[in-house]
């Protein structure tokens, strides 16, 4: 039927019936597109993988340190407070080093209480936002993060974080150290799910960092591979906000529409708008991000970090399905190490394939106190050129694990692989692995 010629009611017919196609088309696409990524390192991880983005695991030992070594720091302490008094700036070392001692031992209460003591100590001396204190503040998290209370530590990684000047100049070590681990924590309540507003803690996380990008991307006392770090921090967060955030849909008739806004909206909806329209700028977010790092490390003559942003960045874009953009990246990473005499170098990170993402953006191991023997299968499979999997092979004998493997074997075909890279190009490979599942 030539539409020109159609009646209006007609015409009303066709259009949307036109626009529904157009949107399912628009879809497919879009699925195509998207299929395969997964959050890699959320319920299964390679045996023996880690990444610095969990957070230090300190199991508890009990047993650690002799009583011989407990009744040396009692005596130091002793001995200390008769001579010079109960602040003493003497006091620090030997009150730490006992809390060290009842942590390995088990006694954590009492580890709390001297480690709270050696900080009263150095600020006292020191002053409130003394450095020194930061090694005995580092093993009071762990002691929190140990103990399982992780509100507790989330409470202090926000007082910490103000301390140390609240991610604003002037960037010294120390309150940039701050600024970075701050991010890092909140990257890790989210993984863990630590309160039920994710998306103000994800928006928060997400502008923080986009604040620390800002104010250290001109500040000269910004090292190179300071602002790298802050970077990546923030290439995390976007791998982070793509999973837990996709655009909403709602059906308005018999086609799918976004919400308009309609009626009032309370913080936690506009909270998701705004993170639903970042995700829709996320890739070329983070391909900027990367882009603009990368032309910054080129000035500085060293192949090695150079050649892991070009890493990163055929990560990022293998993880988003593009193969030949990400292919790209890989033979620059290649040529650089090849250069530079890192053959060790290329085969740890391009002679297998790998899972993405390789950051840990999503990877957050059981507690150290868990009692429960980890799950781990043994999986065989195919890898090809692309970073996809196929001809999975499980020798799965217990019963009671088929149904494990079979998610796990389902899991592993949806996450995509950087794929191993010989000669110049990329070649399907053939791997036998162990995997963990961590749910």
């Amino acid at each position: 039927m030539n539409v020109n010629s159609c009646p209006k009611r007609c015409a009303k017919r066709y259009f949307p019936a036109l626009g529904l196609l157009l949107l399912v088309g628009l879809s497919v696409l879009s699925n195509s597109s998207e299929a395969g990524k997964y959050a890699y390192g959320e319920d299964f991880v390679r045996l023996g993988k880690s990444w610095p983005d969990a957070g230090p695991q300190y199991p508890t030992v009990a047993g650690q340190g002799s009583p011989a070594q407990k009744i040396d720091f009692q005596q130091q302490l002793a001995a200390v407070e008769d001579q010079e008094g109960p602040y003493s700036d003497a006091l620090a070392e030997p009150l730490a080093s006992l809390g060290r001692y009842y942590r390995n031992s088990g006694d954590l209460e009492q580890a709390t209480l001297l480690y709270r003591r050696a900080l009263h100590v150095v600020r006292i001396n020191d002053g409130l936002y003394s450095e020194r204190q930061i090694p005995v503040l580092q093993e009071l998290l762990d002691v929190y993060r140990v103990s399982g209370d992780m509100e507790t530590l989330d409470q202090r990684y926000a007082y910490y974080f103000r301390l140390y000047g609240k991610g604003q100049p002037p960037y010294t070590e120390v309150r940039l150290r701050a600024a970075l681990g701050y991010l890092r924590w909140q990257r890790e309540a989210l993984r863990r799910g630590m309160d039920d507003n994710t998306h103000r803690r994800l928006m928060d996380l997400y502008q923080l960092n986009e604040n620390l990008l800002k104010a250290t991307a001109t500040d000269s006392s910004v090292s190179a591979g300071q602002y790298r770090e802050v970077v990546l921090s923030q290439i995390r967060n976007l791998y982070l906000l793509e999973d837990r955030i996709s655009p909403r849909l709602e059906n308005i008739g018999r086609v799918s529409s976004a919400p308009a806004f309609a009626g009032p909206i309370d913080q936690q909806d506009l909270d998701r708008r705004r993170l639903e329209s970042l995700q829709k700028s996320s890739f070329s977010r983070g391909k900027g991000l990367l882009l603009e790092l990368i032309a910054r490390q080129d000035n500085t003559g060293d192949v090695k970090a150079l050649a892991g942003l070009h890493l990163e960045l055929g990560d990022w874009h293998q993880w988003h399905g593009n193969a030949s953009r990400a292919g790209q990246q890989y033979a620059q990473v290649q040529q650089l190490l090849m250069s530079g005499g890192q053959q060790v170098l290329l085969q740890k990170w391009l002679g297998q394939p790998v899972e993405l993402p390789d950051n840990g953006a999503f990877w957050q191991p059981p507690a150290a106190t868990s009692e429960d023997s980890p799950v781990v299968l043994k999986v065989a499979y195919d890898v090809s050129a692309s970073g996809r999997v196929s001809n999975l092979e499980s020798p799965i004998e217990d019963p009671n694990l088929k149904s494990k493997a079979i998610r796990l074997k389902r899991a592993l075909k949806q996450i995509r692989f950087r794929p191993r890279w010989i000669n110049g190009a990329a070649e399907a490979a053939w791997v036998q692995r162990d995997y963990q599942l961590l749910d």
